[in-house]
């Protein structure tokens, strides 16, 4: 699943090429990943110009502007695997559900699992369908964050994960971030100190940026705007690599599971302190 540094870098992409540039048409081809009917999101954004995209965590908000200045907002869950791209020489296939036609430019929408969905809400930067989701990963501050999590007893992997605490970390970021701070996936936050949660945050916020100028990380499917993957993937220190040696002590990583998701780390630099 894209998470928070893969939305990004498809967030700058439609944001540098498509900012100012009229929306003229919109093919649909399946319906199904419209909150709203084919026909109401034609009329909400055809004509209109694209003005801003707005990242929050793992959703993007695309801003279109009228000539007599109305606002209409286009929000957008990728999930598994949507897919915003623009290829010269690309003749769509079944999974490629929606064309959006800006001024003579067609940007493909594909998802080959059709489990993503794009939204009509109304409002730009927090539409109440966002009011489960928490503050952005990389923006939340340290003293809200560790209001939310600092007395947690569950494990620090699972709420790490729980967008409703921070938006934007998912299975592959929180493994690395945790493996850089030292800390154990099964770790309780209650159990912490500040000044280790304090570094399991700021480790999460310099993973994200570094995979953001990585162009993300694919496995699978994620391809961004221009239809290439993301090669983070040769910089994952635990993700991916369980039973293989940890780059810093050379330890066998160890896969587990944890809150129901695969999880690797290293037993060495990341004890469970008990």
């Amino acid at each position: 699943m894209p998470e928070l540094p893969e939305v990004e870098n498809v967030a700058r992409a439609l944001r540098d090429n498509l900012t100012g540039v009229r929306l003229t048409g919109l093919q649909v081809g399946f319906a199904g990943i419209l909150g709203q009917s084919a026909r109401k999101t034609r009329s909400a954004l055809v004509g209109k110009v694209l003005t801003d995209v707005y990242r929050h965590g793992k959703y993007m908000i695309l801003w279109f502007e009228g000539d007599d200045g109305s606002m209409e907002y286009l929000m957008v869950h990728l999930r598994m695997t949507g897919q915003f791209f623009i290829l010269d020489d690309f003749v769509p296939d079944k999974h490629v559900h929606l064309i959006f036609e800006f001024d003579g430019l067609d940007v493909h929408y594909r998802d080959i699992r059709k489990f993503s969905r794009l939204d009509l809400v109304e409002d730009g930067v927090a539409p109440a369908a966002l009011a489960h989701v928490g503050p952005d990963m990389m923006k939340v501050r340290f003293s809200e964050w560790h209001k939310r999590i600092g007395s947690r007893k569950a494990p620090i992997k699972s709420l790490l994960l729980n967008q409703g605490i921070a938006a934007g970390l998912g299975n592959i970021y929180v493994d690395e971030s945790l493996f850089l701070a030292g800390v154990h996936p099964e770790t309780r936050p209650c159990d912490l100190d500040s000044e280790t949660l304090h570094d399991v945050l700021k480790r999460g916020k310099h993973v994200m940026r570094l995979a953001i100028n990585h162009g993300g990380t694919t496995f699978m499917n994620f391809r961004n705007f221009y239809g290439k993957p993301g090669n983070f993937r040769r910089k994952l220190r635990v993700y991916g690599r369980g039973g293989q040696p940890c780059r810093d002590c050379g330890s066998k990583l160890e896969k587990t599971v944890v809150g129901g998701r695969g999880t690797v780390f290293c037993p060495e630099c990341q004890a469970l302190s008990t």
